[in-house]
């Protein structure tokens, strides 16, 4: 007997190797950063630009120690006064007319170490830290900015972006997921490369024989430095969150890049172009045009680290406040994210 009664479809049966995770929205999120971070290290694009940062951090502390092991491996009479027989005019007192006595051997090796231990000094901690992020904040964003425009219009320019909407993950989660995978290669990046770094410095300065003095070492100055290491990602950050924008905007890896980079040189121009013109006009509108370049973007992340470093080294603050910096940084991040998440949830990506 027939009936016209349809059967129920029954649910198919996953495998045990199959492991369903949670399915709420945070969750999925962290999901697809793990994925954008698989791809990441899959690709390698990746492998090479890590192998350049590693490379340029090892060739800038070499080079930087090239100075301080010549002068250490040089004989102790080479800090000496000159023979007056040697010296132009005898008359003058600054050279020997006599065989160097015991104190003055003496004076010519402690000027030779100091020399040494100034000339050394980027290769030890505190200032080895200080150095090996100076050279990571030049060539990582560089790097990052490449990296973020990549995995943002590479979507586009090779038609991935349709599959990946139609995989069940909202766009917003898919957005998130790509500015929470850049933060984090940013933040591990950063942190190898400046172990890299500082650890290598630390190698050199064995061949100067000058001892790295620890008195530096304390509670307070362990918390300056892990701020200092959080406003360094910050500022990466900031410039590959205008690459992922100007990406998603242009819908290809070249507009993130090129958009990037030129955003930061035109702050360096325009910030001394404003500076100088503003000391030429002065009054109030030459104040005002002095005080535009306090908020843009380099000045206000170099704010925050000049602070950090008065505490680390010792060096003067920063005429800017870290609460102004902040909140200026924090508003560019709402816009640039904001942007892209509206472009993103706008976009039509069927044709």
């Amino acid at each position: 007997m027939s009936t016209n009664k349809e059967s129920a479809i029954p649910s198919p049966i996953r495998r045990d190797t199959v492991v369903m995770g949670r399915a709420d929205f945070f969750s999925v999120v962290l999901r697809l950063v793990g994925v954008e971070l698989y791809k990441i290290r899959r690709r390698s694009m990746s492998k090479i630009l890590s192998v350049i940062a590693i490379f340029v951090m090892l060739i800038a502390f070499f080079a930087i120690a090239l100075t301080p092991i010549i002068i250490a491996r040089n004989d102790v009479s080479s800090f000496l006064p000159p023979p007056c027989s040697s010296v132009p005019r005898p008359g003058i007192d600054a050279c020997l007319n006599h065989k160097p006595t015991a104190s003055e051997i003496q004076q010519a090796a402690r000027s030779k170490e100091e020399t040494v231990k100034q000339a050394s000094v980027a290769l030890r901690l505190p200032d080895s830290l200080y150095t090996a992020n100076t050279i990571a904040q030049s060539i990582g964003l560089l790097l990052i900015v490449i990296l973020a425009g990549t995995i943002v219009g590479g979507e586009y320019s090779v038609s991935t972006i349709r599959l990946m909407f139609t995989r069940g993950p909202t766009r917003t989660q898919f957005i998130l997921s790509k500015v929470g995978a850049i933060l984090a290669c940013i933040a591990f990046g950063l942190c190898i490369v400046l172990l890299i770094g500082v650890g290598f410095g630390a190698i050199l300065n064995l061949f100067t024989g000058i001892a790295t003095d620890g008195a530096f070492l304390s509670g307070s100055w362990v918390l300056h430095m892990l701020l200092y290491l959080l406003f360094s990602i910050l500022g990466l950050f900031m410039y590959a969150m205008i690459a992922l924008c100007l990406a998603t905007l242009g819908r290809t890896t070249t507009a993130g890049v090129a958009g990037a980079l030129v955003w930061w040189v035109l702050e360096s121009v325009l910030g001394q172009l404003l500076d100088a013109i503003g000391g030429q006009v002065g009054g109030v509108f030459g104040e005002i045009l002095k005080g535009i370049p306090t908020y843009f973007i380099g000045n206000n992340v170099n704010t925050l680290l000049q602070n950090q470093i008065e505490y680390m080294l010792g060096r003067p603050l920063s005429l800017t406040s870290d609460i102004h910096a902040l909140l200026v940084l924090i508003f560019y991040l709402a816009i640039f994210i904001g942007l892209a998440w509206w472009i993103t949830k706008r976009r039509d990506i069927t044709n």
